[in-house]
């Protein structure tokens, strides 16, 4: 009895913890970056998976626009902001995305495909700015989530982990 009683509880620990933690199906060719598409004109009419850091938000009568400054997607989609910008976006998404969610300073995937390339200014430049038209839009849970635990906090995972994502074990004091 023991023995079973430890065991639904671990199951439901593992089950809270794989809920806790979504990770969106890749779509596309990860070497097809935001840059490659500004810089080449090509892939227009492919699905894709991108993010990044919302920069601005845009607010139409059918759409509304999120411009981000794209990074590389780890195996469960999030962009990972220390890695190496890979160009910037513009997300086409049908309806309202309310800026209340969609401030500033978040981090944003989107699934969708690749309808143009929008000439604009970046600074004195132009610049090409790649169009996806979304199918879905992931909003990330804010990082300064995490950092309103109490202190100590001690995650436990299971995964592939960098201590930060589906795994690894991680002491934050």
């Amino acid at each position: 009895m023991r023995h079973t009683s430890f065991s639904i509880v671990c199951s439901l620990l593992l089950l809270a913890s794989c809920a806790s933690n979504l990770c969106l199906p890749p779509v596309g060719t990860p070497s097809i970056t935001p840059s490659v598409v500004s810089a080449t004109g090509d892939h227009v009419g492919k699905p894709i998976q991108w993010g990044g850091i919302l920069i601005e938000t845009r607010h139409f009568k059918e759409h509304t626009e999120l411009e981000l400054i794209a990074y590389p997607l780890d195996s469960c989609g999030r962009p990972r902001t220390g890695a190496e910008q890979t160009g910037r976006f513009i997300i086409i998404h049908p309806g309202f995305l309310d800026t209340t969610d969609y401030q500033i300073g978040r981090t944003v995937s989107a699934t969708g495909r690749i309808t143009g390339i929008r000439t604009g200014r970046l600074g004195n430049a132009d610049y090409g700015f790649p169009l996806l038209e979304s199918y879905k839009v992931h909003l990330w849970p804010d990082q300064q989530t995490r950092s309103n635990y109490s202190r100590p906090w001690i995650n436990i995972g299971i995964g592939g982990g960098d201590g930060d994502v589906f795994g690894g074990v991680g002491v934050v004091f």
